[in-house]
């Protein structure tokens, strides 16, 4: 009897890979495109580089793979559009020889994130963008910094936004008020959190515990730029609910 039934489970087990192997196969469209060396478009007889485009036509996501000529990947990234062309995602290339040589991740277009490694696999560059906030002419204006290594935020095993959740409390005698208090603060070069004030207040109750809660944030790892330890500018939304 338990060998009939260890039958009839592999049998399940193979009915549902080969349906979802179907399935998979049904929702992903693939192109092939032909380069010469100089990354115009040519035919197939004419090629250099080619190009496999992949295209998940459930999660509109596409993958994009490029070959040298001895078919060793170029290069490997994910797009959320072609036309125009949107990077987001990560990205590698690799030498001719299949050495990696780079890694960018994109958000919607925006670089984030970049690694470079030497022949011998030595990192030779590695820069992280953040977004920073600055005031002009009294407008709030956000953008992006390029950083060699971005604040790390020092709790062992807890993320930041962990540590937010266990120390954020609702304070006692703010009758019911909800809303999102936007603070802005300083992680100076030595780790410290600093210069901390309300951009987006709501009431002076969750203001005031909004404050207190930055202002006893443990130390940071600082952001680094330029092989420097550097202030670096935040921002943070803090959303209270009764």
């Amino acid at each position: 009897m338990k060998k009939i039934i260890e039958l009839r489970q592999v049998r399940l087990a193979l009915c549902i890979a080969v349906t979802a192997s179907i399935f998979s196969a049904s929702a992903q469209t693939t192109d092939t495109v032909y380069f010469n060396a100089k990354w115009e478009k040519t035919d197939r007889d004419n090629k250099h580089f080619y190009r496999v485009i992949s295209r998940n036509d459930n999660t509109k996501q596409i993958r994009v793979q490029d070959f040298y000529p001895n078919g060793v990947k170029q290069m490997n990234g994910w797009y959320s559009s072609l036309e125009p062309e949107v990077r987001d995602g990560d990205f590698t290339w690799w030498h001719e020889d299949g050495i990696k040589h780079r890694k960018m991740t994109f958000d919607k277009g925006e670089p984030t994130k970049i690694t470079e490694w030497d022949k011998e696999g030595k990192i030779t560059r590695q820069q992280e963008a953040v977004k920073t906030v600055s005031h002009i002419n009294g407008e709030r204006v956000r953008d992006r910094k390029a950083l060699e290594k971005a604040p790390v935020f020092n709790r062992g095993k807890s993320s930041f936004p962990d540590y937010v959740t266990r120390h954020l409390e609702y304070p006692a005698g703010a009758e019911g008020i909800r809303g999102e208090v936007i603070v802005r603060f300083v992680v100076d070069k030595n780790g410290r959190t600093r210069d901390a004030e309300v951009v987006q207040s709501v009431h002076k109750v969750l203001d005031d515990a909004a404050l207190d809660l930055i202002n006893s944030l443990p130390r940071w790892t600082p952001g680094v730029l330029d092989g420097k330890n550097v202030d670096i500018k935040m921002e943070l939304p803090l959303r209270f609910n009764r």
